[in-house]
């Protein structure tokens, strides 16, 4: 029962987010507790102590894991907030399966702790429960992308819903479909994959709705009652009037062939279009849109969570059981690239470093070759920038000459960078020395100097 003024019990064993929970919801009109242990807070709640409790996991006695158990059976109705660096799959999962009310990690905003608080207070606990963790999950990241993604798996698992995975091609989606089955309550039963753009339509139908064989009918996915689930991916490329059929069997359990009885499976779809574009250029069905589009995740490129990449590169290293290492700066260049396949194409880079240099630690030099699209093209279309090239040329001048250069590197950089620019220039110019100065913003008596400098041969 809340009080007039409700008490928030605060345990975190970082003085400094102590400090800062405190002030903040004694701003908010809340009387506040807190401690560094976990102990401590126990005692408070077998009290009757607290309205709402924030808490870290790892505290110096003991993992908050532990008692939430106890938690739950002395107070079944407190709300117990997580807060937590530890931001990994593994910990929103759990976090979930222990049904605390929310799950933050570090660092959090401040005000959508305050709003997570106050929500807490009016509102009963959303209870989602999960299955046992196994040890190893397939998707790998801490960068808040892939927070997002493993708190939106976390309340899904055991959901019926349909499921829309959208992104571009590698970027991970039948790993988070694989993860929504693995760690639900379907998990015991068949994960069935379907690529649309690696079937033919009779094909297609024939897996989905069944046929006959010799007399016999062959039941299709959807006519099996196994309660598993349905990977439908690239569904932009399912034939329009196969779309149909499967709305019929979504809406009615009735098939224009055939009644369905046990469509029990749940279904997960994955495009790398956009479908509500094709829905609008009649590409795609706006039912079969709608009946899919429950719950739509979207899965980052690699380019926008480079941050992921050291952490992506540490995992496939392992997955290979290589002794392999990558330098800091080949690390630093990978970042740096476009990855126009994505995870996977990261993945294949991997696989290639470790068969080609087992027990060498891989500089940037052996990166490039191995990468899939060299980085020779204008940005837009997929390159390393300008900058990094450049930079990365410095970085081996200094190695290979194993010390700084006495002096004129300024110079000699500018040397290397100014002759291609004006070679270039006059070749796309044909030579039109008044056209190439135009270009290059400079008056045509510095480009005949440089012409001769550099001893420029140009028709």
């Amino acid at each position: 029962m809340l009080h007039n003024t409700p008490t928030i019990l605060v345990a975190d064993d970082d003085r400094s987010i102590r400090t800062v929970l405190k002030q903040a919801l004694i701003r908010a009109k809340y009387h506040v507790e807190i401690t560094d242990n976990a102990t401590e807070l126990w005692k408070w709640i077998c009290a009757g102590k607290g309205d709402v409790v924030i808490t870290d996991v790892s505290m110096p006695d003991k993992n908050i894991f532990e008692i939430i158990p106890k938690i739950k059976e002395t107070k079944p109705n407190l709300p117990i907030i997580v807060i937590s660096a530890l931001s990994t799959l593994s910990t929103a999962l759990q976090a979930e399966q222990e049904e605390v009310f929310d799950y933050l990690p570090k660092p959090f905003d401040l005000d959508k702790l305050l709003n997570t608080v106050q929500h807490a207070l009016n509102h009963v606990k959303n209870n989602i429960k999960n299955h046992e963790l196994e040890e190893k999950l397939p998707l790998v990241g801490k960068s808040i992308a892939m927070q997002n993604i493993y708190r939106m798996i976390a309340r899904l698992i055991n959901s019926n819903l349909s499921v829309i995975l959208s992104g571009e091609s590698g970027t991970g989606k039948e790993s988070v479909a694989k993860t929504l089955h693995n760690y639900g309550n379907r998990r015991n039963f068949p994960f069935i994959t379907l690529n649309m753009s690696a079937m033919s339509a009779a094909e297609i139908e024939n897996k989905l709705f069944g046929h006959e064989k010799k007399g016999q009918w062959q039941p299709g996915y959807l006519e099996q009652d196994n309660k598993g689930t349905i990977f439908i991916d690239e569904i932009n490329e399912m034939p329009l009037d196969i779309q149909t059929r499967l709305l019929n069997i979504l809406e009615n359990n009735t098939d224009t062939m055939h009644s369905i009885q046990n469509n029990s499976m749940r279904i997960i779809a994955a495009t790398r279009l956009n479908l509500f574009e094709l829905v609008k250029k009649q590409q795609f069905r706006e039912e079969l849109y709608h009946r899919l589009n429950v719950i739509s995740v979207h899965i980052p490129p690699l380019k926008e969570r480079t941050e992921d990449i050291p952490l992506l590169i540490e995992h496939f290293l392992h997955e290979n059981s290589s002794s392999t290492t990558l330098s800091e700066q080949a690390i630093a260049l990978l970042k740096d690239y476009h990855w126009p396949g994505n995870v996977r194409e990261l993945q294949n880079l991997i696989l290639r470093l470790v068969t080609f240099y087992p027990n060498q630690i891989v500089q940037e030099d052996l990166i490039l070759p191995n990468l899939e699209k060299k980085p020779y093209q204008h940005q837009e279309i997929g390159c390393l920038p300008l900058s990094t090239l450049i930079k990365n040329h410095i970085r081996r001048y200094f190695s290979e000459n194993k010390g700084l250069p006495i002096n004129k590197l300024y110079a000699q950089m500018l040397a290397e960078v100014e002759k291609p620019l004006i070679e270039q220039t006059l070749i796309e110019t044909e030579g039109n020395q008044i056209k190439a100065a135009a270009i290059l913003g400079i008056n045509r008596n510095t480009l005949r100097k440089k012409i001769k400098d550099f001893n420029i041969i140009h028709k």
